[in-house]
């Protein structure tokens, strides 16, 4: 192909395609009924994803002439696996940005435009033979997801030109496929005017990233089926109107016939096939189209929803005129309503709560050319973690992930591949793309096209959304305006017109991104218009989504809020090799790639490499669908399901004090959906003192497919005490024996220690510094320059450093490293030593700390902060200790098992559990403050021989033992970028600020969550050997 007529192709945006076939519905055809009821792979395809020959040129200028004919050799060429990026297997470089265009800063680039110097360009080159039993049909080249745009040959003869990068591009290649070995060839760009409507926040890539098939079609063949399913008669009905196309020759004398199944798919597992409803019609004829169209009624209907997926099986032949099937075609069908009613939206006639997330197809090795593998592992995690939602963010999905939510039952908002959120810096947003430009209307209506028709047959998808961060525009709204025309059984969504309120029509909600709980509930109190969405929230970079109890709270209180998508799913991280060949996670800017916006892609509540983040346990407990209440003789189970009574679970239930368990209990639970449901216990309180824990789990009483029996997805607790008696006459505490005192308290220049039954205890007298702590013949101090010390700082976390808390903050880092001595005074009270100290901290702030050690080697600390005016908040308060990495071996009573901190930590459990130092390391791809554990009642760290210390405090505190300190978390920008490590670092606090959530790019953590730096505090707690 001339060189010139490639780059007008790529340049033009109103060609975005040539010879592409009309989009249909992404139904399978077969030769009999049994393969279709079945649901086998399709007989009639050949799959040619696999390994291509594979030339990587820098621009399209660069191919070689004349590589698609069949007589060029390929010899030479690289082989390439298909599907897979071109960046992810050797050639060039992922880039990630946010907003900006990737060229930005490269080349002055126009709308419309692409760069001209660089515009990678792949060469794929493979050959294939078709089976004997697809030769002589008429046959279709599939190619479901190619970045950005291609060209391609057969045999050297042109099939066509296609742009969007998600939806299918299907050509009509019978005439150029020839008996034998066939030659296909793509050109495939990683820039063209598409991908001005494709600036995702995401890695910028190109290549074949999904399948490639060819297909075969029987003479008479179902183009396209389009299936209306809903509701009726109080949603007690199914209904549906089936409309079939069909294309070929025969359809004058063909008739069709259709059967209806029950029972078929589940999400639980297959049932017996049952035919409820059956029929056949003639195939209606105009000059230019070949129709059949039929309706279902099913009385009693079993509804699909994500809590009950039921799906029936709609089987469809076309026979011809002696009744010889011609083709077999195949559908699940759900029966649900969608609607919205008084600014509430429902689902099946019942208030829907969104309990959602944003996902982006990745995985680290893959980028968006996922398998199968990943998508079922995600399906179930979501399931497993009370997830009910999707949005796709934002582009279309691939067509199994559509199946896998209609059987598993996931809510879907299928997004329109489209954001143009760069152009909004061009200075005006009358320039945003595509705005009301005609020359982009066409480029946009196809792109919405191609996603609706494609997908319209799954009962996922409550939802089409325009797109995302495309700003307002008559083009969007006549996006719009296509979906509800094409399809009234869905709303529509788009979040940008809050910016431009001229195109209010655009979307059937009122949506936003990153509002704050407050400016949420400002709207719903308000007398709302539409249904309230958060399309984007609690944004989850590295340690965050505090507070996201006060989003699902509001849930409760305003039917108008729907819920929303919590930004986002899956890190989008990256494998990479660091200099001694060890992979790593990386981000933007690791591969060489300018311009980039570093981190800024890992927002997931899942790591790159689907390990869960500990953020995920908060998701999990405040998306539950289940609220336990255990009290000491009944647990009232409060069921917040819409039509799922609960039955697959069991309720079980423990008494326990300090993993001590005094009582337990299961049984079967059912509960009808949204009641209050009563199960009687015995968790009565035993007479011996203590404080007891009464937890309730919902767990799966059976096997299903998305996990194990015993599965555990919803929880609750409470706690209670029982108070130990105090003796008639005797103040409480007094009577207890205490010990012989046989210690030694030495006063020397420079030193004063306290010496005692295998314990040796000392001090600096110059600054106060606890400079040894000798227990039973091992030293626990580290070094001089970290031992228990002061801590104001912590590593800051991605929330922080988006609203600036290490400058703001930068003199509470100089406070933990150098605070500034005032006083010191050792002296003997009575039996114990007495060391106080008194640090001038800056601006006024002063810290008093104190340590008295008494008879048995027990360390009681005290620390004073008298605060000051105009101070900036604290990131936190308490003490840091440096131990030999010997001491490593931690239990806890508190909260656990993963992390928690102030604003996140309802879903954080009260018990004993035990970590390793290497083990509090959350998998934050950056290096930031991790691993505290709140509401801590007591700690005990030991080496391996059971040696070690106890902390308790008198009131709850926080803690974390990590392999760093603070400091060298934050100096280092990757996980490989961390030195050795030969301590173990203890951080004991009275408190600190919260992680916030709201977003990373300027808000704080919530007032009440954050330090005040100008109110006093105090922290004690006791140091005691065990």
């Amino acid at each position: 192909m001339k060189r010139e007529i490639v780059l007008q192709h790529l340049t033009d945006p109103e060609f975005f395609q040539e010879n592409r076939l009309a989009r249909a519905s992404d139904h399978f055809w077969y030769e009999t009924e049994a393969e279709a009821l079945a649901g086998m792979d399709m007989r009639l395809s050949v799959s040619l994803s696999g390994t291509w020959s594979f030339l990587y040129v820098p621009n399209p200028e660069s191919v070689p002439e004349d590589f698609e004919q069949p007589g060029f050799s390929c010899l030479g060429w690289d082989t390439i696996q298909v599907p897979a990026h071109m960046e992810l297997s050797g050639y060039g470089y992922p880039q990630y940005t946010d907003t900006d265009y990737p060229w930005d800063g490269r080349e002055a680039v126009a709308p419309h435009q692409i760069p001209g110097e660089s515009n990678p360009t792949g060469c794929y080159v493979r050959s294939f033979r078709l089976p004997e039993h697809m030769r002589g049909k008429r046959l279709q080249l599939h190619l479901e997801g190619v970045e950005t745009a291609f060209h391609c040959w057969i045999n050297g003869c042109y099939v066509g030109y296609s742009e969007d990068s998600y939806t299918p591009a299907v050509f009509d290649i019978t005439e150029k496929v020839r008996e034998g070995e066939n030659k296909i060839a793509l050109e495939v760009y990683r820039f063209s005017s598409g991908s001005w409507l494709e600036d995702q926040d995401f890695w910028r890539m190109g290549g074949i990233m999904r399948d490639v098939t060819v297909r075969a079609l029987p003479d008479l063949h179902i183009r396209d089926m389009d299936i209306r399913a809903g509701l009726a008669k109080g949603y007690t009905t199914g209904t549906a109107c089936v409309k079939l196309s069909l294309d070929g020759t025969g359809a004058e004398k063909a008739k069709v016939s259709w059967e209806l199944y029950d029972g078929r798919i589940r999400m639980e597992a297959p049932a017996e096939e049952k035919c409820i409803l059956s029929g056949e019609g003639r195939i209606s004829m105009t000059e230019s189209t070949a129709t059949a169209q039929f309706a279902l009624n099913v009385p009693e209907v079993k509804p699909w929803s994500a809590e009950i997926p039921w799906l029936y099986r709609l089987v469809i032949a076309v026979r011809d005129e002696e009744g010889r099937i011609l083709e077999s075609a195949a559908q699940n069908v759900g029966f649900r309503q969608v609607e919205i009613r008084d600014a509430v939206l429902y689902f099946n006639g019942k208030r829907l709560r969104i309990n959602g997330v944003n996902r982006h197809e990745f995985s680290a090795r893959k980028g968006r050319a996922i398998g199968k593998e990943e998508m079922e592992w995600d399906i179930r995690f979501l399931k497993q973690n009370n997830i009910n939602a999707v949005r796709t963010s934002h582009y279309p999905n691939q067509s199994y992930w559509y199946e896998l939510c209609d059987r598993f039952g996931i809510y879907v908002m299928d997004e329109t591949n489209l954001e143009t959120h760069g152009t909004w810096h061009l200075g005006k947003y009358d320039h945003t793309l595509p705005g009301d430009f005609p020359k982009w209307h066409e480029a946009v209506m196809s792109r919405a096209e191609a996603m609706l028709e494609r997908d319209k047959n799954h009962p996922c998808i409550f939802s089409w959304s325009v797109g995302n961060e495309s700003w307002s525009g008559q083009n969007l709204y006549d996006m719009s305006m296509y979906f509800r025309n094409r399809d009234q059984s869905r709303p529509v969504h788009y979040e940008n017109v809050c910016h431009d309120r001229r195109w209010e029509g655009t979307t059937d909600f009122e949506s936003r991104m990153y509002a704050t709980p407050v400016q949420a509930e400002e709207y719903l109190k308000n007398d709302p218009k539409k249904p309230y969405l958060l399309c984007e929230y609690s944004h989850a970079m590295g340690n965050s989504c505090g507070n996201l109890d006060e989003y699902t709270e509001l849930l409760d209180r305003y039917p108008q809020y729907c819920g929303g998508f919590i930004w986002d799913y899956i890190d989008q991280s990256l494998y990479k090799k660091d200099g001694t060949g060890r992979e790593y996670l990386a981000y933007g800017g690791d591969f060489g790639d300018r311009p980039c916006n570093e981190n800024f892609c890992t927002n997931g509540i899942i790591c790159g490499d689907r390990t869960p983040s500990p953020k995920m346990q908060e998701v999990k407990y405040l998306y539950q669908p289940f609220r336990l209440y255990p009290e000491a003789e009944e647990i009232r189970v409060e069921n917040l399901q819409l039509f799922e009574d609960g039955s697959r679970f069991r309720l079980v239930w423990q008494l326990e004090k300090e993993g001590e368990v005094f009582a337990k209990g299961s049984c079967r639970f059912q509960g009808a959906p949204g009641q209050v449901t009563r199960v009687p216990c015995d968790m009565v309180l035993p007479e011996e003192p203590g404080e007891y824990v009464r937890t309730a789990s919902m767990v799966l009483a059976e096997d299903t497919a998305y996990g194990k029996a015993g599965t555990e997805l919803c929880f609750g607790q409470s706690v209670e005490r029982v108070d130990e008696p105090e003796k008639p006459g005797m103040p409480a505490g007094e009577g207890q024996q205490k010990p012989e005192s046989r210690i030694r308290i030495i006063d020397g220049d420079s030193s004063f220690s306290v010496k005692g039954n295998g314990f040796l205890i000392m001090f600096q007298k110059m600054t106060g510094k606890l400079i040894s702590y000798h227990l039973n013949g091992k030293e626990l101090v580290y070094n001089l320059a970290d031992t228990l010390h002061p801590e104001f700082w912590r590593a800051p976390t991605d929330n922080d450093r988006g609203n600036k808390m290490p400058e703001r903050c930068v003199m509470w880092k100089g406070a933990s490293l150098y605070p500034k001595v005032e006083r010191v005074d050792c002296t003997a009270k009575g039996e114990n030593a007495v060391v106080e100290t008194v640090y001038q901290l800056g601006q006024g702030a002063l810290l008093q700390l104190r340590y008295e050690v008494d008879a048995d080697g027990t360390m009681s600390v005290t620390e004073r902060y008298e605060g000051a005016k105009d101070l900036p908040e604290l990131p936190c308060f308490g003490m840091s200790w440096k131990l030999p990495e010997d001491f490593r071996y931690v239990t806890w009573y508190g909260l656990g098992p993963e992390e928690t901190y102030s604003d996140r930590k309802r879903g954080g459990r009260l018990g004993v559990w035990k970590v390793l130092p290497q083990d509090g390391m959350a998998d934050y791809v950056r290096p930031q403050e991790c691993g505290n554990h709140a509401d801590t009642r007591w700690m005990e760290i030991r080496d391996e021989k059971g040696n070690g210390i106890c902390i308790e405090s008198p009131e709850l505190f926080e803690f974390s033992v990590l392999p760093y300190t603070c400091h060298e978390l934050e100096n280092a920008k990757h996980h490989y970028e961390l030195p050795q490590s030969y301590a173990t670092v203890l951080r004991l606090l009275e408190a600190q600020t919260g992680v916030g959530g709201d977003n990373s790019w300027g808000a704080w953590a919530h007032e009440k969550y954050v330090l005040d730096s100008g109110k006093n505090r105090e922290f004690q707690f006791t140091v005691r050997r065990v």
